[in-house]
């Protein structure tokens, strides 16, 4: 099981807003306040600017600038730089109650949006970095897992004088008998005082370990614990991307519908949203 990576980049949680006793709390519970607390920050209007930064397998590296809106069941990311892809639109919408997603990219020398159906579409490589389209607008069912609370960790965030210590819990989800998954198996660690993703390992159908996301800085918006930097890891071809998270903030008014609409992407206004 693995959650939406735009969820992780716009919204990632935030500090627990009511006392639950820590000895009470199974694997579901604790996945059920890490999604609550996501959603609580994912329910108004978002605007953000993230950049990547790739490396890959050979040495080299790239990077992107890009303008984010979301709100909920709506995702709009904009690239911003380098010029040869300025222009670009990923646009997603979550469906199914956000276990499934319908997802568009919006070419400007093309000039129409393409709604990407196909595995393979799906699957290909978002900006060139470690991270799918799928991985960024999809998602897999909580019920075709069974989670288990496997342990309780002190997991150090940072490094030198930044470096902080946080307990997390670490669960375990596994794909029911019968269930078709590219993530049969997936590990997360989850932060026991503000329920923030802090680590997660995904695992192929042989049981080797894929992917990995490791948040490396901590902030806080709106008073609330969030990450500002995770470094994302596709164990297979030897590719990473470090997610940074330049600013974010609350627009004056909540976006209208109308600007997620694949229709609307060909009149997308950046300076709007200051991109």
């Amino acid at each position: 099981m693995h959650m939406k990576t735009t969820r992780w980049i716009l919204a990632v949680a935030t500090v627990l807003l009511v006392s639950v006793a820590a000895a009470a709390l199974t694997a579901d519970e604790i996945l059920d306040l890490m999604e609550a607390e996501a959603d609580a920050l994912a329910e108004g209007s978002m605007v953000a600017t993230v950049r990547f930064d790739n490396t890959y397998r050979d040495g080299t590296t790239a990077g992107n600038l890009f303008g984010m809106l979301s709100k909920p069941d709506y995702a709009l990311i904009y690239f911003i730089e380098p010029a040869d892809v300025a222009g670009t639109i990923f646009l997603s919408h979550e469906i199914d109650d956000g276990n499934d997603s319908r997802m568009w990219l919006f070419l400007p020398f093309l000039g129409l949006p393409k709604e990407l159906v196909s595995d393979e579409e799906r699957g290909g490589s978002f900006a060139g970095s470690s991270i799918s389209y799928d991985e960024l607008g999809g998602g897999d069912e909580r019920d075709d897992f069974i989670a288990t609370l496997i342990d309780e960790v002190s997991l150090t965030i940072g490094e030198g004088e930044q470096a902080e210590v946080r307990t997390a819990y670490v669960i375990e989800s596994v794909a029911r008998e019968g269930v078709d998954s590219d993530t049969p198996r997936s590990v997360l660690w989850v932060d026991a005082e503000s329920y923030v993703m802090l680590k997660a390992e995904s695992y192929n159908d042989l049981d080797n370990l894929s992917t990995t996301i490791e948040v490396q800085a901590l902030t806080e918006f709106e008073g609330h614990l969030t990450a500002s930097t995770m470094l994302s890891t596709n164990v297979s071809d030897e590719s990473s991307t470090v997610i940074t998270t330049l600013s974010r903030r609350r627009p004056d008014a909540e976006i209208a519908d109308e600007v997620f609409q694949p229709e609307s992407l060909t009149s997308f206004d950046a300076a709007t949203w200051e991109f």
